[in-house]
């Protein structure tokens, strides 16, 4: 089945989907991450969340960070509206842009600006990784971090891929093909 669909059946079902990743201790392992990243509470830098889906990262940055800012964007339009509302009922709406846009495009939308911060997450698992994370490099400021959450190559993340059709890669592919394109591993 092809990715779109099976997206569309995720825009579907999206609060049943945030709620079943809570309870799968998604958003446990979101705020992990965050709370790795290599910036104080006051800091102020700016986020782009590639593909955010639901905003499981951007929400877990805008609540952390509080003079964080973030640009958001994913291919499905109710995706998108759906985490705007999330955004206006925490009241974070004046510290993020959020678009609807396919990761495919040429990203004209995000124009010239530059990121501290580059995010995606179960995004290359559905797209020509390599191609991509060059093109979302552009977008990087020198020194800047670039946060890949895969799909893990596990039991599990094979299981996921196969009803989300898309693909997983093993650990040592994810890093090599960062490393290939001048990325150093931050643990």
């Amino acid at each position: 089945m092809e990715s779109k669909t099976i997206y569309s059946i995720i825009r579907e079902v999206a609060p049943f989907y945030d709620t079943f990743s809570n309870l799968i201790g998604y958003k446990k392992s979101v705020d992990y991450f965050v709370s790795q990243l290599p910036f104080s509470k006051d800091s102020s830098f700016k986020v782009l969340d590639a593909g955010c889906g639901t905003g499981p990262y951007s929400m877990a940055i805008l609540e952390k960070y509080k003079n964080a800012q973030v640009t958001a964007f994913d291919f499905d339009e109710k995706l998108v509206k759906r985490l705007k509302k999330r955004v206006i009922n925490k009241s974070f709406d004046k510290r993020i842009i959020l678009f609807t846009l396919d990761i495919n495009a040429n990203l004209n939308e995000i124009g010239g600006e530059k990121f501290d911060l580059i995010i995606v997450s179960g995004v290359f698992e559905y797209v020509p990784i390599e191609g991509i994370l060059v093109k979302l490099s552009g977008f990087l400021n020198s020194g800047g971090y670039f946060l890949h959450s895969p799909v893990r190559d596990n039991f599990l993340g094979k299981l996921v891929c196969g009803l989300y059709a898309c693909k997983t890669r093993s650990r040592k592919e994810n890093i090599e093909v960062f490393e290939q394109n001048g990325f150093v591993l931050q643990k």
